[in-house]
């Protein structure tokens, strides 16, 4: 059953102000230092998957589309289940006059567009509450809207299977204990085997404590 106030929880805490700190916080500071995996490498999964035909689901800010899609972008499609990230990723991409949708994931996507050639879902998974296999039902919701051939890639920050050093296990701590994160038993195992149910061209690596993944 899906648990709405988990999944409240998990996106309240994306007001003005703090997704204002967000880049130098996430990107800046954590990616690098308690995650293990810089910014630069998930600005590069952008550069080598994103296609002139993007669904971003989830957006954050917004940074590693404005960073990776120069030029390179003719539709921009950006879902997520919390208005002021919405807002916020539309201001910094104004210049894709990107297409908004506000949306849970995890709930049945009713939305009548038409489908795409690439996906991101990046810094999502680790949010959403459940089990892996729960989580995963995001994914079978955004299926339909790819088209065949499309590419899903994006990562997510692992809580099982990973030598966190102490700024990471504080983080990850204090997240779970607020419900930000949901992660404590993700793990790269349970995540290659859902997308590889579901994909039949899966890569999938870890770096630090993050898992990099892409499917078509």
């Amino acid at each position: 059953m899906l648990d709405e106030n988990a999944v409240a929880r998990a996106h309240a805490v994306y007001t003005p102000f703090t997704l204002s700190i967000y880049d130098v916080l996430v990107h800046g500071l954590s990616n690098r230092f308690a995650w293990r995996c810089p910014t630069e490498r998930l600005i590069a999964l952008y550069r080598d998957n994103l296609s002139r035909n993007h669904l971003e689901a989830g957006v954050g800010t917004g940074l590693l589309l404005d960073r990776a899609g120069t030029g390179r972008l003719n539709r921009l499609v950006l879902l997520d289940a919390n208005k002021n990230c919405l807002d916020r990723a539309a201001r910094r991409l104004v210049r894709f006059d990107p297409e908004l949708h506000q949306v849970n994931l995890l709930a049945p996507l009713a939305l009548d567009i038409a489908p795409f050639d690439s996906v991101g879902l990046t810094y999502v998974l680790h949010c959403l509450p459940g089990r892996m296999d729960e989580k995963l039902k995001s994914i079978d919701h955004l299926r339909p809207l790819m088209r065949r051939g499309a590419v899903l890639f994006g990562a997510t920050i692992l809580g099982r299977g990973i030598a966190p050093n102490a700024a990471a296990s504080a983080l990850l701590d204090l997240y779970n204990a607020e419900g930000v994160f949901n992660n404590c038993d993700d793990d790269l195992a349970a995540l290659a085997e859902g997308l590889r149910r579901r994909f039949a061209g899966v890569t999938i690596a870890q770096e630090g404590c993050v898992a990099i993944f892409r499917a078509s």
